[in-house]
């Protein structure tokens, strides 16, 4: 049986991607913000911006915008912004920490 988790993308309030993160780890879901270290500090790659890998058939999503730290899932017209798993895979391995 194949998972139908795919990454999405959401959008933070300002500066609050680790509000975000924290907020949603806790309530079991799976994140992932890019970052590099610049001068010994963290810079978050997208400011703005998270992934969260999800279930479409079995998680339920509503919690998720109401979330501290998320304004909303970053949509095309009616659908969620999916991304690869290729693109993320792709991400990690240029993330230079």
């Amino acid at each position: 049986m194949s998972s139908m988790r795919n990454w999405y993308l959401i959008k933070t309030k300002p500066r609050q991607e680790n509000v975000a993160i924290k907020n949603l780890e806790n309530q079991e879901y799976s994140t992932y913000c890019p970052t590099v270290t610049i001068k010994n500090k963290h810079i978050v790659l997208f400011p703005g911006y998270l992934f969260i890998y999800l279930d479409k058939e079995k998680e339920n999503w509503s919690p998720i915008r109401s979330t501290k730290g998320v304004l909303n899932f970053v949509r095309f017209g009616l659908s969620y912004a999916k991304i690869s798993n290729k693109i993320i895979d792709f991400i990690k391995e240029n993330e230079f920490n």
